[in-house]
């Protein structure tokens, strides 16, 4: 999401959106209520790009009228358009340009797309109730050991997760994180001693900051369609291989509803 947004700074502040069209599929989105375009684009129409900031897994476009395109938990990917490019056959959602050039998204799942105001954004469920990024400065250790201390009966996946604490960790970097700290995803944080509370920390430094440099996961898109370049070390293609360390296969588990691959020789409960 960072690639992401640096490249919307850099591309689309200042333009003016003069046109929203929204594809059939977003329907979808707007009857789960992630999309409120329908309704509200109007507000973000004829006014300059302020500003384009990221925090975590959203993306905060600011108008010079006040108002906010708020875009997040984003499974799909945008693209941004020449004017003379062909328009999609297929997309959720188009912005059109004064300058004649025109982004479009395409959700292979599920996104937030939401117009709001300051205090809405302030006061919305997850995108104003998020910590600290790891790559902001003050995501420190002892900010993070403070983190644990206040979650010592949860598993440590669990509290990775907790967006209103760390924002901007999915589970597939959690997977990683842990299995480079070889740390067992159930593992109860009361369980884990000073070493290996430093071990995570610095496995999840170490591992977003490369994932930063490579422009994200090989499954994110950057806004000119390009693919990352981060490899995932643990995933379903890891599944069943033998693990680099000690050899014992690879194994997959569901840990609060989302997939975990693990080494059961190196990450032991």
């Amino acid at each position: 999401m960072l690639c992401l947004s640096l490249q919307m700074e850099k591309t689309l502040k200042g333009k003016v959106i003069t046109q929203i069209v929204l594809g059939d599929s977003s329907k979808s989105l707007i009857k789960q209520g992630m999309c409120n375009l329908n309704e509200r684009s109007g507000e973000i129409l004829n006014t300059p790009l302020k500003s384009i900031k990221n925090q975590g897994k959203w993306i905060f476009l600011e108008f010079k009228n006040g108002k906010f395109l708020l875009l997040g938990e984003i499974i799909g990917k945008f693209i941004y358009h020449l004017e003379n490019d062909h328009v999609p056959s297929k997309f959720h959602i188009l912005f059109k340009f004064q300058d004649g050039t025109f982004l479009t998204f395409h959700s292979s799942l599920y996104a937030f797309l939401l117009v709001a105001d300051k205090k809405q954004l302030e006061e919305h469920k997850y995108a104003g109730n998020q910590g600290l990024t790891p790559i902001s400065g003050e995501f420190t250790y002892d900010y993070f050991a403070d983190i644990l201390s206040r979650y010592k009966n949860r598993g440590i996946k669990g509290v990775l997760n907790l967006q209103s604490e760390i924002s901007g960790l999915g589970n597939a970097y959690i997977n990683d994180i842990l299995y480079q700290a070889q740390i067992h995803p159930k593992t109860k944080v009361y369980a884990l001693d000073e070493d290996k509370k430093k071990k995570i920390y610095q496995c999840i430094i170490s591992t977003i900051n490369q994932a930063v440099k490579n422009r994200g996961s090989s499954s994110e898109y950057d806004l000119f369609g390009k693919k990352g370049n981060y490899i995932r070390i643990m995933d379903r293609k890891t599944e069943n291989r033998k693990c680099e360390r000690c050899g014992v296969k690879i194994v997959k588990m569901n840990v609060l509803g989302s997939s975990s691959y693990l080494c059961p020789e190196c990450q032991k409960l």
